[in-house]
């Protein structure tokens, strides 16, 4: 079964709560280490992948968080709950130093992939070519995700994910045996 969440967010990618965004989402549910990938996966066995991630928009204020779960349909509402209390807990006390730190060394890693790769530096030079934007713009953004604080993850946070504004969706096969 697939638990699935969608969130708007009133941002483009240049607004300058973005880095401490992607900091605090990749602590929560994109990194191999996230809190949703660890509760859910290794920790409850509940799912076999448990993400976030965000789709910036960069020309309008229109992105878009998402979050998903696979998982055997018996454990829905334990998954569900376990989702939830993850994010109620993130809002509730943000992030450690450690987590932080490693979120933010991830991030400028993936961008160093992507640099590495000519068909995703080639999309990159040309979306940025796209919206006028030279390389120095992603160069920007990574130096402002060196500077992200444990405080300003927890901020961003706080102020764009609304879970009592989460749509979410349900799929799979929940046949009564």
């Amino acid at each position: 079964a697939l638990l699935h969440l969608r969130l708007p967010l009133p941002l483009d990618d240049a607004l300058a709560d973005v880095p401490a965004l992607m900091v605090a989402n990749m602590v929560l549910g994109q990194g191999g280490n996230s809190r949703l990938w660890v509760r859910l996966r290794e920790r409850g066995g509940l799912s076999y992948d448990a993400r976030s991630w965000i789709e910036w928009n960069p020309r309008d204020a229109h992105s878009v968080w998402r979050a998903s779960a696979i998982f055997a349909p018996a454990n829905l509402a334990a998954a569900e709950t376990a989702f939830r209390e993850e994010v109620a807990r993130a809002l509730r006390d943000g992030f450690t130093e450690e987590e932080v730190r490693d979120a933010r060394a991830a991030l400028l890693r993936f961008g160093q992939l992507q640099r590495a790769q000519d068909a995703a530096l080639a999309g990159t030079l040309a979306t940025q070519l796209d919206l006028g934007r030279t390389m120095a713009w992603p160069a920007e953004r990574e130096e402002a995700i060196t500077r992200v604080s444990r405080e300003q993850a927890h901020a961003a946070l706080r102020r764009y994910l609304k879970p009592e504004a989460f749509v979410i969706g349900v799929g799979g096969d929940f046949k009564a045996p």
